[in-house]
């Protein structure tokens, strides 16, 4: 049945209800009417332990897509700012490496004018070397040849003077031969120089040509995800949208059957208190039993007040959640008379049964969220007996027994009957 249908039927429901306990307001018929009422418009109030548990399915479905649209937004939003940081590495990267290289190139040019220098200085210093040798196979060994003259009847001076000049011009290709000598040292450091710094120009470049290509996948990769994370923006802003209807369409819901609720209260109270004052044992019998547990299964909620996740304020959860699987056997906590057995909005498929006069008090049981009856209205039933099976029907969102002790009309812990 859709939503907005199923909740004009249980209006409906209520509402015939509500004018049948007027009818005959002293009779069992009126108990039924009320206590069916009063339950009926309570719906399921939050429970913070189980986040969505007392909420629609279609709400808790809806802020399910929600969570894992924000938490896929989240994870694109972080890949995008690792991606950007790397590219923001990168690019800084790039600029350092790229003034590097402008540095290696330049030491590399510097270097090759130097080694252009040295091979121009060797290229003279051989050159010269080479003169001196051929003049002097040429023209023989000046110092020879100033002895000759000498011996030959030259002045004493003009020996001298040759000789000295002798001397002068030796000096000179002493210098040019070491010239020679130095100019082959520095030009085979230089050809080393050229050498590792070509290397080392060759490698940034290599350098730079990879960061380049990791900066452009970065850039690339930073455009697919921002496309990705505007995508996921679109669509967390539609999940929060169906969840923020689906919330409102649940706030409605549970508005109105908690006004009903309470307007029912004072009613249920002063048939509790007929009931009582009346000194019967009311329906069930038992006077001053306990009761016992419904179903085996963990406690997995339990009375008290709980953040309603719909209503976004503090509520009472006014039952003992059970776990238990889907089918498994309902009992009836204590000896009494059925009430009623109908599906409600909130509730789902529930027994409400009349377990008379305890401990001076009138004492009702309600079994809610079943999957299926195995009792009808008006049937008397014994401690222990099958009432129904657990299920998930009404507003839970998973398989359990909401186990609900109303005492004069409130409710109360389950746990003090139990």
């Amino acid at each position: 049945m859709h939503y907005s249908s199923r909740k004009a039927f249980v209006a409906a429901v209520l509402s015939c209800a509500l004018l049948a306990s007027f009818a005959s307001p002293g009779s069992a018929d009126s108990k039924d009417d009320l206590e069916r009422q009063k339950k009926g418009v309570s719906g399921k109030i939050g429970d913070a332990k189980k986040d969505l548990e007392h909420s629609s399915k279609k709400y808790a479905a809806a802020a399910s897509a929600l969570k894992k649209a924000q938490a896929s937004l989240d994870v694109a939003k972080s890949h995008l700012n690792d991606t950007r940081g790397q590219l923001a590495v990168a690019h800084a990267r790039d600029e350092q490496m790229q003034a590097a290289l402008t540095e290696s190139e330049a030491a590399l040019n510097k270097a090759k004018v130097e080694l252009a220098e040295g091979e121009a200085s060797l290229a003279e210093s051989e050159s010269q070397v080479k003169q001196f040798t051929l003049e002097t196979l040429q023209q023989g060994d000046r110092g020879l040849r100033a002895f000759g003259d000498l011996l030959r009847g030259q002045s004493p001076s003009s020996f001298s003077e040759q000789m000295s000049i002798n001397e002068s011009v030796g000096d000179a290709q002493l210098a040019t031969m070491q010239r020679l000598d130095a100019s082959k040292v520095i030009l085979s450091l230089n050809r080393d120089k050229v050498r590792k710094l070509r290397d080392e120009v060759a490698t940034k470049r290599k350098q730079a040509a990879a960061n380049l290509v990791t900066q452009k996948q970065l850039e690339a990769q930073a455009v697919e995800q921002t496309a990705e994370v505007g995508d996921l923006v679109g669509a967390r802003a539609s999940a929060k949208k169906s969840a923020n209807t689906a919330r409102k369409e649940d706030a409605e819901q549970l508005a109105a059957l908690e006004n009903e609720r309470n307007s029912l209260a004072a009613r249920l109270r002063a048939l509790a208190a007929k009931e009582v004052g009346s000194g019967g044992k009311g329906s069930g019998g038992d006077r001053g039993g306990t009761l016992s547990r419904p179903v085996s299964g963990p406690i997995t909620s339990a009375y008290g007040m709980r953040f309603h996740p719909v209503l976004r304020r503090w509520k009472l959860h006014d039952g003992t959640d059970f776990g238990a699987g889907c089918g498994t056997p309902v009992r009836a906590a204590a000896s009494g008379t059925i009430i009623q057995q109908y599906y409600n909005g909130g509730y789902g498929n529930r027994v409400i049964l009349n377990n008379g006069v305890k401990r001076g008090k009138s004492v009702v049981t309600t079994y809610n969220h079943l999957s299926r009856f195995a009792v009808s209205s008006g049937q008397r039933v014994s401690r222990g007996q099958l009432i129904g099976y657990s299920g998930t029907t009404g507003y839970s969102t998973g398989c359990h027994l909401h186990f609900m002790v109303i005492v004069n009309g409130g409710t109360q812990n389950p746990m003090g009957w139990l």
